[in-house]
């Protein structure tokens, strides 16, 4: 883009990324299986720590992502990234994600040590890396990384936690083991709508949109990479 192109507005960004979001969503086996019950014990195992693999990073991301916020000129997007980290550690609604996620493994008879040996796929291993380094790179970078790579909902698309918490209904996992799912129901919702509202400051010149574009790109690539790649766990 040289300096005379239109620089889109925050709303025209958006758009442009929900739009580039919807357009990549992630095609494979795995999940039609997973969502209509077809797993067996071990395939649903094998992708829990798989996920833990995830999930397990995404709260020191989120934290580095905050120690990126320009504070000092600009306080309500810190704010808005302050809420989603406050939920994630447990300090609002609900507790600790990283310990409910652990509850729910238990639930699957699996424990921590265990899924700490898993060794994960490479397109599992791609997608954790890549936000991780986006978080850490700059706080534009995290906000199209974390805040609209993951946490930006598609209108019209199916809140994709109430889809798993939808899919383990039919397997036998002890009701009390679901919770990480459930509170991201709405979580998910919540965030996504702080990330989109802590856009407008950081994509005014096409040097931050730029910033912005491209790690949201290349971890929307990455985690549509990382669920197709649970289709190795059919082939397991």
């Amino acid at each position: 883009m040289d300096g005379t192109s239109h620089v889109p507005s925050p709303r025209e960004f958006l758009d442009e990324c929900v739009e580039f979001k919807r357009a990549h969503s992630p095609v494979g086996r795995f999940y039609p299986a997973f969502l209509t019950g077809k797993l067996t014990p071990g395939q649903l195992r094998r992708w829990a720590m798989e996920m833990y693999h995830f999930v397990q990073p995404g709260i020191p991301a989120l934290t580095a992502w905050l120690a990126h916020a320009p504070a000092t000129v600009e306080r309500e997007s810190a704010r808005l990234i302050a809420r989603n980290l406050a939920g994630e550690l447990g300090f609002l609604a609900e507790p600790d994600h990283r310990d409910l996620y652990l509850r729910f493994l238990a639930g699957l008879g699996i424990g921590e040590e265990e899924a700490k040996a898993h060794l994960p796929f490479a397109s599992t291993i791609g997608a954790a890396s890549v936000l991780c380094a986006f978080c850490r790179s700059s706080f534009e970078e995290g906000l199209g990384s974390f805040g609209l790579g993951m946490e930006m909902q598609v209108p019209g698309r199916p809140n994709g936690a109430a889809m798993i918490l939808k899919a383990l209904a039919h397997y036998d996992i002890p009701e009390q083991a679901l919770e990480f799912y459930r509170v991201h129901v709405e979580a998910e919702e919540e965030h996504g709508g702080n990330a989109e509202q802590a856009v407008a400051p950081f994509v005014q010149t096409a040097a931050q949109q730029a910033l912005v574009r491209h790690a949201f790109r290349w971890t929307v690539v990455a985690l549509a990479g990382m669920q197709t790649g649970f289709d190795a766990v059919l082939d397991a």
